[in-house]
């Protein structure tokens, strides 16, 4: 007689629960990593990744970066209008610098600047995963990988990529399972104050957890965090703010404060920025999951009403700073899509929800269209946007390698320019922010201006930039440099200067020589 079979233990809920976690993260790693293709096939040019466009911000950023490295010191040595979070943090693409030539450093860093995108599509869609299902998971990371602005400036060193990884970050540990673990709180505290020592409305999201939290426990609870954050930043910022207390508060606080308007000063065009037909479809289910979330904020169940409020409260307290704020361009939008995708997830969800009673193939049929109207318009900003390319930018990059000595002293009016010839801001005073710069001396005599134009023309901003123009042997002038020079200047600028490149009277980024 055979001995009876011995019985196959079941595995355990918890090992189910872990399989489970394991085959979800798999849709969202596809996103993730079509988000990255969809970004870095802009550098799939001929001319690599420094044929793309490079933004003037972007410049500045990776040139600061790579000074802090040198010895250089932000509000101290140069102007810098922002915490310093987005120099250290970025300082790994800025280290590349002290072994290869700037341009190729900035190049791979490029490349970084897209996985960074790609982790904000993750963890866009883990967040609405969790709160509502895989359709909302789904969507939230199709929409984020698809979102044209977020693209825009996950192709370089710009402070939205960096904010938005550290926020959402932030949400997933937040709001997840389990949040009275000690080790979770005091990791979403320090990813709040990073976000926060990289731009200062990275505290907006700090409200909307308080706000998304309100039962008196919840308070209890979310005091470690709180402290954490505060902590976080007091260590990031403290040792650079104490170096130039004064020129740090001048910098960040006082810079933004008074400083004049600048971009688009219509409200209600900032408005239909906002909610631009670029990404239609995104749009109207971020709207429809808003709506849905402030219903839920006070009639669903206590366990659903994070996620929701969370959320809702961080799009409309950044929606309402874009209309409030001095300064706004469309690259601001960027930020927007951390909240706004995972409330397409949302809305995506409440509509799916509807088909069901319908059957299965109606089910999945609505289902696939909301994927899709999540994600179509906006892919096809994205691509377009990945075609463009700056030859002239190539062409002077090519001639300052050729003909300025490598310890000549160089200076360019957007250090992008500079940069794509593999040369850093220069000169015992480094001026890496210039549009800064001459705001700051135009405003240091107490004066206010009603736009950013008038405070360029003044004589006092153009202190700093004459004495740099005087003690440099090269400039790169363009169109920047010929907008900030004043009617007074130029005609200095053009009797101690000759063009050198390019030739004749082509158009162009050019270069100047000292006489």
């Amino acid at each position: 007689m055979q001995p009876a079979p011995t019985p196959v233990a079941s595995p355990s809920p918890s090992v189910l629960a872990r399989t489970s976690r394991g085959l979800d993260l798999w849709p969202l790693i596809i996103v993730a990593l079509g988000a990255w293709v969809l970004r870095a096939l802009a550098f799939f040019h001929r001319s690599g990744a420094m044929g793309y466009p490079m933004d003037y911000d972007e410049g500045v950023y990776f040139s600061a970066a790579s000074l802090l490295l040198r010895g250089d010191l932000p509000y101290r040595d140069f102007i810098f209008v922002h915490p310093p979070g987005a120099l250290l943090l970025w300082a790994p693409g800025a280290a590349l610098t002290l072994g290869l030539d700037a341009a190729t450093a900035y190049g791979v860093t490029r490349y970084i600047a897209a996985a960074v995108g790609a982790l904000c599509v993750f963890l866009a869609g883990r967040v609405a995963w969790r709160a509502w299902g895989p359709l909302a998971g789904c969507v939230a990371a199709l929409a984020y990988a698809t979102y044209p602005e977020a693209a825009l400036v996950e192709r370089g060193t710009f402070l939205e990529p960096l904010l938005n990884v550290l926020c959402l970050g932030f949400a997933n540990l937040w709001l997840a399972p389990g949040t009275h673990s000690r080790a979770r709180r005091i990791g979403a505290g320090v990813l709040l104050g990073l976000a926060i020592s990289v731009k200062l409305p990275g505290g907006l999201w700090l409200v909307a957890a308080l706000l998304a939290r309100p039962g008196r426990e919840s308070w209890r609870h979310a005091l470690l965090p709180v402290l954490v954050a505060v902590a976080t930043f007091a260590v990031v910022v403290g040792p650079l703010a104490a170096l130039a207390p004064s020129e740090f508060l001048r910098d960040v606080l006082t810079f933004q404060a008074v400083r004049p308007p600048d971009g688009e000063p219509d409200r209600w065009l900032r408005l239909r920025d906002i909610f631009h037909e670029r990404r239609l479809g995104e749009v109207l289910l971020a709207l429809v999951g808003l709506g849905t979330a402030c219903v839920r904020a006070f009639r669903a169940e206590p366990e659903q009403r994070p996620a929701a409020r969370f959320f809702a409260c961080a799009f409309i307290l950044s929606v309402a700073l874009f209309l409030a704020s001095r300064t706004y361009w469309n690259q601001y939008n960027a930020h927007l899509a951390a909240s706004e995708a995972v409330l397409a997830g949302l809305g995506a969800s409440v509509l799916h929800a509807f088909s069901v009673r319908w059957g299965r193939a109606a089910s999945r049929t609505v289902a696939a269209l909301l994927l899709a109207a999540a994600c179509l318009p906006g892919a096809w900003h994205v691509i377009q946007s990945g075609q463009q390319q700056a030859p002239d930018v190539a062409a002077l990059a090519k001639s300052i390698r050729t003909d300025v000595p490598p310890k000549a002293c160089l200076f360019s009016f957007e250090p992008g320019w500079a940069l794509a010839a593999g040369r850093l801001p220069m000169g015992a005073t480094p001026i890496v922010d210039g549009y800064a710069t001459m705001l700051q001396d135009a405003m240091s005599t107490g004066d206010r201006f009603e736009d950013t134009a008038e405070a360029l023309s003044a004589p006092e901003a153009q202190q700093a930039l004459r004495i740099m123009l005087d003690s440099c042997r090269f400039v790169v002038l363009g169109w920047r440099g010929t907008w900030q020079l004043t009617p007074e200047s130029r005609p200095w600028f053009k009797q101690h200067f000759v063009r050198r490149f390019p030739s004749g009277d082509a158009g162009g980024v050019d270069l100047w020589e000292h006489r």
